[in-house]
């Protein structure tokens, strides 16, 4: 299901090769067999947010509430761990804008 949607995006040029690469990474990293379907707004954010940072674009950051929310949740640590890896494998630092909708994202998944 995401490898799927992954070959679609990036088969359209919607995401970078390096951008699929990742996220194939971090399938194999974080996603249970089974789990696919509440990964899918992470994986494919996380495809996007490559492409944005790869292509120079524009990115805007989440609301300050909504962050205060993911600050306060129990899973804050594992899913701000779990962004360090992503930007481990990326070989380069996400802009803050980008880490902070990818924690809002892990965290939103490790509560369901």
């Amino acid at each position: 299901m995401l490898a799927e949607r992954l070959e679609l995006l990036f088969g359209t040029d919607t995401i970078t090769a390096h951008a699929k690469n990742v996220c194939e990474a971090a399938i194999q990293q974080f996603i249970v067999p089974g789990e696919e379907k509440k990964y899918t707004k992470l994986i494919t954010h996380l495809a996007m947010a490559l492409t944005r940072i790869e292509r120079k674009e524009v990115l805007n950051a989440p609301p300050g509430d909504l962050m205060e929310e993911v600050l306060q949740s129990e899973h804050y640590g594992q899913a701000r761990q779990n962004v360090a890896w992503i930007a481990s494998i990326c070989n380069a630092e996400l802009p803050d804008e980008e880490r902070q909708y990818l924690e809002m994202h892990f965290v939103h998944v490790l509560t369901d």
